[in-house]
Order: structure tokens, then sequence, then C-alpha cells
């Protein structure tokens, strides 16, 4: 591992890539990175069948992304799990953090990372770039399909069914998978920039 010649700052956590400052958990109005603040972890009411039905997948999504992070699931594993499927966009590893610790305080940056490496594994995060030149992720916990990425605030809406059907013929060359997704602005950021 290279060691960061940078100096550590009071509050700084180590991540992977260096130093990076992280704030104390923000109170519910401070926005996040995406600057949409509070409004995006409020988890949906269950008004009507759609709603029930929402609710009991993200509820199986939830048991789902526990198992796969083993037996002994601490509490800042399961905020971070929880931050996640509380909404379906992009959040940075950072972000994940500041929402996680108003959840359970304890939680660091390696947890995040080692959280998202764990998941990721198993084929259950989205990884993508938001328009800020950052890498975010989000849960996607159903199989392969292609998704729709707003560049405002990192929404992703699923694609299905797959629009890449079969491999592709490419000489001295097995394909193994692939990545399709589709960047613009959600109906809604849309209408907030008019």
């Amino acid at each position: 591992m290279i060691e960061s010649t940078a100096r550590r700052t009071p509050g700084a956590q180590r991540s992977p890539t260096g130093t990076v400052p992280i704030p104390e958990a923000p109170g519910p109005a401070q926005a996040s990175e995406s600057g949409r603040g509070a409004r995006d972890s409020a988890p949906e009411p269950a008004t009507d069948a759609r709603g029930v039905e929402r609710a009991e997948a993200r509820g199986a999504e939830r048991a789902e992304a526990l198992a796969i992070l083993g037996p002994s699931v601490t509490a800042p594993r399961r905020a971070i799990v929880e931050v996640m499927l509380a909404s379906n966009r992009l959040r940075t590893p950072e972000d994940l953090l500041r929402e996680a610790r108003t959840r359970a305080q304890a939680t660091s940056l390696a947890t995040v990372y080692r959280t998202l490496e764990r998941l990721t594994l198993a084929g259950r995060v989205k990884r993508a770039t938001l328009s800020s030149g950052a890498v975010g992720y989000a849960y996607c916990g159903t199989g392969h399909h292609e998704h729709a990425i707003c560049l405002g605030c990192g929404e992703l809406r699923p694609v299905s069914p797959c629009l890449i059907s079969g491999s592709p013929e490419i000489e001295a060359f097995s394909v193994t998978s692939h990545v399709l997704d589709f960047y613009g602005r959600c109906d809604r950021c849309v209408a907030e920039d008019a």
C-alpha cells in the first residue's frame, strides 16, 4: 500500500486513495453531495398496493444484502445497506458515510469501502461515474439490466430487458459481459432547472 504524504487534518479518516476529511454526520436538513438534501433518503410511504409491494421488495433486498455480508453484520454495515436501499441513486462513499453515521455513529470510511467491495463481488452494486467525475454506487438487487442515469441527481432507472441479446462476434475475443448505461436528466431535474 502506498502511504500518502498528505498531512492528516483533524477529523480526517484514511481512505484507500489517501486522506479524506469527513465531517461529522449532517443534520437532517443538510444537503448531500448531490445537493438534493434529506428527501433522497426518506422512505416512500406505502399507501397503495404498489407502495406495499415496493416496501416488501425493499425488505427482501435488505435481507439479501445482509445475508451477503455474512452472519455477523455490524450496526455500521447494516446502516450502509439501509442508506443504499433508501434511495435509488448513485452515492459516493463519502456520501454513504455521512448518511450511515446518522444511523450508526461508529461507521468508518474503511467499513463503507469493505461493504461496497463485498456487495460488488456478489453482483449487487452498480458502480458508475457521476457528472462530477466521482464514482458513485447504488444497490442493484435484480439480475442483469442496463440503467438510465440522471446526471443531475444520480438517480438510476432500470432499462429492462437487456438491450444486447447474445454475444457480439469479435475476432480473437471472447465476451464474458457488457455494460451499457444511458446518461441524461430525469424529469424532476429538468423541471428544477427550468
